[in-house]
């Protein structure tokens, strides 16, 4: 996946080419020593606030997709395991659901420092000693979603499966009916949870589909995820990992657009995508941005586990980091730790 070589660099203020070891993505394109290749991506140099100083930008980032998990989402959790979690594990969802129960301490401003690193391109951060990115392997270690299976488009196959369909939508209509604008995932939780229903187990997944993965809206079940449930909770493996790639990789864009807008204009950006998988991923492969007590994990747990709760680093200077960062893994995690 990764290549390592001396290569010719720039850098990011200016200046003559100099030859340097770095890290490239595969595949790459074979460069001459006479002729190397000095034009990076174009947005590498967009135009950038001088300073990195993201209390002075015209920009409120909303982050519907990164929740602390809820009291009642984690008894729900721990009543279904027992019923459910051989199903879970056929569809590849086990490690998932169980991740979306820890508590990820967000640090402010790191997303906005790795953003400005970020090129729609090329999907990769541009730093000066090379690039790099969160990969699908990453989302699968890191967030314990499946990167095999069927798409989260299949359709429903079968009376029975559209049957569940109809009596999940049919439970939305009479949340409606009590007056609410909207299905909110209290409400939700509150008719389900508990009920001793046929199909709990897949309002269970709704829930935590419309909540953690695949986010529609800041607080609402939205029906669009009703046919994933459905399919998981059969066993059905469903890819979810390049939905939520996908979905990061969409909000890094976004959020970088705002950044270099941010000068011209006061407005609020909302994220849907499970962003704290790029907080994590900072941790695990830069050493100065790593928490310094990680939670001690056995090989049961998720590998999330280990950032439950963990306070992360306050850095005075995020770019100096970013940008002269020398330990960087590029190894693929391992599994099971």
């Amino acid at each position: 996946m990764v290549e390592e070589r001396e290569e010719h660099m720039v850098s990011p203020t200016g200046g003559n080419p100099f030859r340097k070891k770095a890290y490239f993505l595969k595949p790459t394109l074979p460069s001459s020593i006479d002729e190397p290749p000095f034009e990076l991506p174009r947005c590498f140099s967009s135009s950038l606030p001088t300073h990195f100083k993201p209390k002075s930008w015209h920009l409120n980032v909303e982050f519907y997709g990164w929740r602390s998990s809820q009291e009642k989402w984690k008894t729900w959790v721990d009543q279904m395991a027992p019923v459910h979690h051989e199903k879970w594990k056929e569809a590849g969802i086990y490690e998932a659901i169980i991740s979306s129960t820890y508590e990820i301490r967000k640090v402010a401003n790191l997303g906005d420092g790795f953003a400005e690193k970020w090129c729609s391109e090329t999907n990769t951060f541009i730093f000066p000693w090379g690039e790099a990115t969160i990969t699908l392997e990453d989302v699968m270690v890191l967030g314990g979603f499946s990167a095999l299976g069927a798409s989260v488009l299949s359709p429903l196959q079968g009376k029975q499966m559209k049957e569940v369909e109809e009596k999940l939508i049919e439970g939305q209509k009479e949340i409606y009916s009590s007056g609410t604008r909207e299905v909110t995932t209290n409400l939700w939780v509150k008719k389900f949870m508990n009920s001793g229903n046929e199909f709990e187990h897949e309002a269970f997944l709704a829930f935590w589909l419309s909540r953690y993965v695949l986010v529609g809206s800041r607080n609402s079940i939205q029906n669009s995820v009703f046919s994933v449930a459905i399919h998981l909770a059969k066993g059905t493996r469903i890819a979810l990992a390049p939905a939520v790639l996908a979905s990061i990789y969409k909000d890094l864009s976004l959020l970088k657009k705002a950044i270099v807008g941010s000068k011209e204009l006061d407005f609020t950006l909302k994220l849907k995508s499970p962003f704290h998988l790029v907080q994590v991923w900072a941790w695990e492969r830069f050493s100065e941005l790593k928490p310094e007590n990680p939670n001690p994990i056995n090989s049961s747990e998720p590998r999330m586990a280990r950032w439950d709760k963990v306070k992360g680093v306050r850095v005075e200077n995020l770019r100096r980091v970013l940008d002269s960062a020398r330990e960087f893994p590029v190894a693929p995690l391992c599994l099971g730790h």
